[in-house]
C-alpha cells in the first residue's frame, strides 16, 4: 500500500483552519509554517478570507489544485461530510484529528463504519480519527496538532504510536536527547488504516533501519504477522511497547480506544516467535532503539568493560549476569600492551579499572581504551565514566566516538554521574556511540541487540517443515468434521491425530461387556476402561475411568461401575460404548493444545501436567505455523524444562518425540483452523531416553456443530 501521499504530501488542505493558534486547526497550520513545510497549503473554513497571508476557501470543492492530503480538524459530527467530499475531488488521503467517532454515540450508533465505508468507496488513506498526526522529519512535514515539537532532527528511527500524548511525550524525550527520526505516526482510533500498514510501509523505507511501536491492541492479527516476518526479511527490528498488560489494563484500552487488547501472554508468544523486540518503560523504547539505530548487532556475548569506578563495574557485572551475557578474561596480547602503559599491572584486567586520575590523563585514557576495545576476545564493549565538566569533556568524548568508528563491534557508554549537560555529554548523544544514564538500561539494551542478531540468524537458515497425511486420511477427518455435535469423543479425536503420526494407546470402542473382555484379551491385562460420550466432556468428574484393570473378573465389576457412575452424572447423555485402553507405563505427563485466539487464530500450548500448568501457570504459547526452532523454545522456556532435561543426574526425557508432536499439532492446527475450536491433548506421557512419547486422552472442539 502506497502511503506516501498521507506521510510526505506535496499539497495539504487544512479542513476546519483557524486564525486562533490555541485551536487544533490553528496549530496544525503554525507546525507546518514553522518547521518550513515546502508544498502547498490550502487553508479551508468559510469564516475567513485568509489565514497567515494564505487565501482560505470556503470548501474543498472550490481548491482548484490537486491535494494530497487533508488535514481534519472539524467536530465529530462534520467528519463524515468533509471525507466524502474530499473523495468527490479525488484526494488521496486525510488524517482525522476529530474524537468521538469510534466510541458509541448517545444514540448508540457508532460513526467509524461510515469512515471505512467512504474510504473504501473513494480509495482514500485515513489516519485517525483522534489522531495527533504525522511528522516527516527528512522533509520537514510536521502535520502535528501539539505545539511542543520545538525541533525536528531526522534519522533513522520510525515511531508508530497508537497512544497520543504519550506518543507526544515519548518522541519528544527521543529528540531531547538527540535520537535521530524518520517518521512520527500516531494511529488514532484506526478506522481505516491501522498500525501493521504504516509499519509495512516504514519497512520499505529507505530512511528508516528502527521501528518502535507503542501498541493498545491490534485489528488483525494475521496482517502484523505477516508484517513481522517482512521485517525479518529485512532485518529491520521492530522495538515494541505494548500496554494493557493485566486485566485491567486490558479493560482501560478497550474503553478507552476500542482496540481489543488481548491475552498478554498471546502477544508475549507472538513477540518472542517474530523476534520482536519487547521493552517495558517509555525510556527503554528509545534507549533501546538507540542501540539498534546506532552499533552493528553483536556477534557474542563477550562484553568488555572499561571503568573509571570499581563499584560501577560491579554494577555492570551484575546487570550483564543478570542479562546472561560473560565477561571473559581479556587475551595474553591485551595484558602485554595495557601493562606497558599502566604501572598497577593489577589494574589489567576485565573490567579494566582506570581510576579518575587515569581517565582524566589525555596520553593514557584514549591509548588504553584503543588497545582493551580492540581484545578479539571482547564481542562489545561498555564504557562507565562520570562526565567532567566544560571542555575537557569533549575530549573524553572524542576519545570515546574516534574508538568506537574504528572498531567492527558495539561500544556502549553508562554516565553514571558527573556534569550530564557538560558538551561532551552533548556530543555522545549526537554521535554513533549509545549513551545510557542507567547501567540496567544499558545492559538491557545490549542484551536485547544480541538476542535479536542470534535469532535473525536462526530465522534466515531455517526452512519450514510440514507433516503430511495420507489422502484417505484426509477424507476421513473432514467425514468426522461433517459429524453432528461439538465436541469430538476421546476415540474420534484420536484418529485424528493418528493420521498426524501423533503416537497414541491401544484401544477400541466396546459396546458392550462381552466386546470389551475381548479386546481386554487382545491387547493384555492390565487395561483402562473410560465412558465414551459427546456429551461428558470430563471422564473423572462423572466418575467414568476406571485404571489398572487385570483380569476379567475386575473388569466386569468396572465396566457396570463406569456406565452407572456415567448415568446418575448425566442420565440424558448419549452413550457410544465404553473404551478399552491399554495400561502404559509410567513417564514424564505434559499437556499439549490447541486454542483459537480471536486476533491471532491457531495458538499452541505446552507444558508439564499437574500443578505446574493448573497452579503455577507454567506454559509456552506459540502462534501455528511452528518452525522447529519453536518448538524447542516453548519447551526450553517453561519454568519446568529442567524437570524434562533430568536434574540430579536423573535422565531427561524425549524431547526430541515432543518436538515432533508440536510440529505435528502445529500442521494439524493449520489445515483445520477453520474447524477446530481447541485441542486438549492431556496428558502425553513422555518416556525417558529415545523411548518417545503416547497420548493418553484428548479432547477436541469443533467450531460449529455439524
Amino acid at each position: 500500500m502506497d502511503l506516501s501521499p498521507l506521510l510526505k504530501p506535496q499539497s495539504i488542505a487544512i479542513v476546519g483552519i483557524s486564525n486562533d493558534f490555541s485551536t487544533i486547526g490553528g496549530r496544525l497550520f503554525k507546525s507546518l509554517v514553522d518547521h518550513g513545510y515546502r508544498g502547498k497549503i490550502f487553508p479551508v473554513n468559510s469564516k475567513y478570507q485568509e489565514v497567515g497571508g494564505i487565501k482560505c476557501y470556503p470548501n474543498l470543492s472550490e481548491i482548484d489544485s490537486e491535494v494530497d492530503s487533508i488535514l481534519v480538524a472539524v467536530q465529530g459530527k462534520e467528519v463524515a461530510r468533509v471525507i466524502e467530499e474530499s473523495g468527490k475531488k479525488k484526494i488521496k488521503s486525510a488524517i482525522i484529528y476529530s474524537t468521538g467517532l469510534t466510541e458509541p454515540s448517545k444514540t448508540g450508533k457508532p460513526t467509524r463504519e461510515e469512515i471505512l465505508s467512504l474510504a473504501k468507496q473513494y480509495n482514500l488513506s485515513v489516519c485517525g480519527p483522534n489522531s495527533i498526526g504525522i511528522v516527516d522529519f527528512h522533509n520537514s512535514i510536521a502535520m502535528f496538532s501539539f505545539f511542543n515539537l520545538p525541533q525536528l532532527i531526522p534519522g533513522n528511527i520510525a515511531f508508530v504510536s497508537q497512544g497520543g500524548s504519550l506518543g507526544e511525550a515519548i518522541i519528544n524525550r527521543a529528540q531531547d536527547k538527540g535520537l535521530g527520526i524518520s517518521y512520527f505516526i500516531s494511529t488514532g482510533n484506526e478506522a481505516v488504516l491501522e498500525l501493521s500498514d504504516y509499519i509495512e510501509y516504514l519497512l520499505y523505507d529507505s530512511n528508516t533501519s528502527v521501528v518502535i511501536a507503542l501498541i493498545e491492541g491490534t485489528q488483525d492479527g494475521e496482517k502484523l504477522l505477516r508484517v513481522a516476518d517482512l521485517a525479518l526479511e529485512k532485518k529491520k527490528p521492530i522495538i515494541v511497547m505494548k500496554i494493557g498488560r493485566t486485566a485491567v489494563g486490558r479493560k482501560a484500552v478497550n474503553s478507552h480506544t476500542g482496540f481489543t487488547a488481548g491475552s498478554d501472554a498471546v502477544y508475549e508468544a507472538i513477540f518472542r516467535q517474530k523476534g520482536f523486540v519487547r521493552v517495558f518503560e517509555p525510556n527503554e523504547l528509545y534507549d533501546t532503539a538507540s542501540v539498534f539505530a546506532k552499533i552493528t548487532l553483536p556477534k557474542g556475548d563477550r562484553i568488555g568493560i572499561i571503568t573509571t569506578t570499581s563499584g560501577g563495574g560491579i554494577i555492570l557485572l551484575d546487570n550483564l549476569a543478570d542479562m546472561g551475557m560473560a565477561i571473559p578474561e581479556i587475551t595474553h596480547k591485551t595484558e602485554r600492551e595495557l601493562s606497558k602503559i599502566i604501572a598497577d599491572f593489577n589494574l589489567v584486567k576485565n573490567p579494566l579499572y582506570l581510576p579518575t586520575q587515569h581517565s582524566n590523563n589525555f596520553l593514557l585514557f584514549p591509548k588504553a581504551l584503543e588497545i582493551f576495545a580492540h581484545d578479539e576476545d571482547l564481542d562489545a564493549v561498555i564504557i562507565a565514566i562520570s562526565m567532567i565538566s566544560g571542555e575537557q569533556s569533549k575530549e573524553i568524548a572524542e576519545h570515546i566516538i574516534r574508538t568506537a568508528e574504528s572498531l567492527e563491534k558495539p561500544m556502549l557508554t553508562w554516565c553514571y554521574g558527573g556534569d550530564l549537560s557538560a558538551p561532551g555529554m552533548q556530543m555522545l548523544e549526537k554521535s554513533s556511540v549509545p549513551i545510557f544514564t542507567s547501567s540496567s538500561q544499558c545492559a538491557k539494551a545490549l542484551a536485547s541487540s544480541l538476542r535479536y542478531a542470534r535469532f535473525l540468524e536462526s530465522y534466515i537458515n531455517e526452512k519450514g517443515q510440514t507433516v503430511s497425511i495420507l489422502q484417505s486420511d484426509r477424507h476421513r477427518i473432514e467425514a468426522i468434521l461433517r459429524s453432528p455435535g461439538r465436541i469430538l469423543t476421546e476415540d474420534v479425536g484420536k484418529e485424528i491425530l493418528s493420521a498426524y503420526r501423533i503416537p497414541t494407546t491401544s484401544e477400541k470402542l466396546s459396546r458392550n461387556l462381552d466386546e470389551a473382555q475381548e479386546i481386554a484379551l487382545e491387547i493384555g491385562y492390565p487395561v483402562a476402561l473410560k465412558i465414551i460420550s459427546p456429551q461428558i466432556a470430563h471422564k473423572t468428574e462423572a466418575g467414568g475411568l476406571r485404571l489398572s484393570i487385570g483380569n476379567e473378573e475386575e473388569l466386569s465389576l468396572a465396566y457396570k461401575q463406569v456406565l452407572d457412575s456415567a448415568k446418575r452424572y448425566n442420565p440424558e447423555a448419549e452413550f457410544k460404548g465404553v473404551l478399552v485402553q491399554e495400561m502404559v507405563r509410567p513417564g514424564k505427563e505434559v499437556i499439549i493444545g490447541i486454542i483459537q485466539d480471536p486476533q491471532f487464530g491457531p495458538i499452541i500450548m505446552f507444558g508439564l501436567g499437574g500443578i505446574f500448568v493448573e497452579v503455577l501457570k507454567d506454559f509456552s504459547l506459540r502462534h501455528a505455523p511452528l518452525k522447529e526452532r519453536d518448538a524447542w523454545a516453548m519447551i526450553q522456556e517453561i519454568k519446568g524444562y529442567p524437570v524434562l532435561k533430568g536434574i540430579r543426574g536423573g535422565s531427561s526425557y524425549d524431547l526430541v518425540a515432543i518436538v515432533r508432536v508440536l510440529m505435528a499439532i502445529s500442521q494439524l492446527a493449520m489445515d483445520l483452523k477453520n474447524s477446530i475450536y481447541s485441542i486438549d491433548i492431556n496428558p502425553l506421557v513422555v518416556y525417558p531416553g529415545d523411548q518417545g512419547v503416547k497420548v493418553l486422552d484428548c479432547l477436541i472442539v469443533k467450531k460449529n456443530s455439524g
